[in-house]
């Protein structure tokens, strides 16, 4: 089985990569891939652990990109996490996020909602602190019922304490990935456009800027949803990848090793990736 978008504490999951890596080899995978939020931090120590447990370790990054509408998220698979140029890109990322994280607490201050740097640090350890690390800190605190509830009311895209951060175009985002030896996928499709009819030119669009694959098996969708999914595949000539969007504690109902597929599918990602 092959897992090609998960999170460690380099980002917003709960498990260490190493951990993670552990994990992954427990729930049966052959294949898994660590794609962290805008950094490779925890892909050497993932790496290393994948060799030891003997498993194939992809290194990766997952990528938010700048689009008018919607939520256009971008997996770079199989790329030099060495890579000074990359290294570079991920950078100004990274910096975006630490502007967008004090926005957000000045968000919370001004609207009488108590909570600390501190208090939101705490759950991140030493790692990047991100939205996830923010509600865990609410739901401690009793602002928020559970992690959704928190984004809902306070931190999702136009909600309360929403603040908007640096992001690379669609198009900067698949080039620095592909420049890097790697492989552009987009990640849970329906986030950028819930109907599949007029999702299908934008996914093409992005194909001609240089995507290769789409993830039609994910965690949340339905038999239906996937089926369709292939069909728009298919239809542009890109491989169909498979990612549980795993985190941990964050997103409890979401497991390793639950999204078998052909081998055939298995083949084409293994052929597309150099494994």
């Amino acid at each position: 089985m092959i897992d090609l978008h998960t999170h460690s504490t380099a980002s917003d999951g709960s498990l260490s990569p190493r951990e993670l890596a552990r994990a992954g080899k427990a729930a049966g995978l052959d294949v898994m891939a660590l794609t962290d939020h805008d950094c490779a931090k925890g892909v050497d120590d993932f790496l290393d652990e994948c060799g030891r447990v003997g498993l194939v370790g992809v290194p990766g990054i997952e990528l938010s990109a700048e689009v008018p509408q919607g939520q256009l998220h971008l997996v770079g698979l199989a790329f030099d996490p060495h890579d000074a140029a990359l290294a570079a890109r991920f950078g100004a990322l990274l910096g975006g996020r630490a502007a967008r994280n004090q926005a957000i607490l000045k968000a919370f201050q001004d609207n009488a909602i108590p909570l600390s740097w501190e208090e939101v640090r705490a759950f991140a350890g030493d790692e990047l602190v991100s939205r996830v690390h923010f509600a865990q800190a609410l739901v401690a605190k009793g602002f928020a019922a559970d992690v959704r509830d928190a984004f809902a009311r306070y931190l999702g895209k136009g909600a309360l304490c929403y603040r908007d951060r640096f992001r690379y175009s669609p198009a900067d985002c698949i080039a620095m990935v592909r420049a890097a030896g790697g492989v552009a996928v987009m990640a849970h499709p329906l986030s950028l456009e819930p109907d599949l009819a007029a999702l299908e030119p934008k996914i093409a669009a992005l194909r001609d800027l240089g995507l290769q694959a789409m993830e039609c098996f994910y965690s949340t969708y339905g038999a239906e949803t996937t089926v369709g999914l292939l069909r728009i595949a298919r239809r542009l000539g890109l491989v169909p990848s498979v990612g549980s969007d795993f985190h941990g504690a964050p997103k409890p109902g979401i497991f390793l090793g639950r999204l078998p597929v052909s081998p055939e599918t298995e083949g084409r990602l293994r052929a597309l990736l150099r494994l």
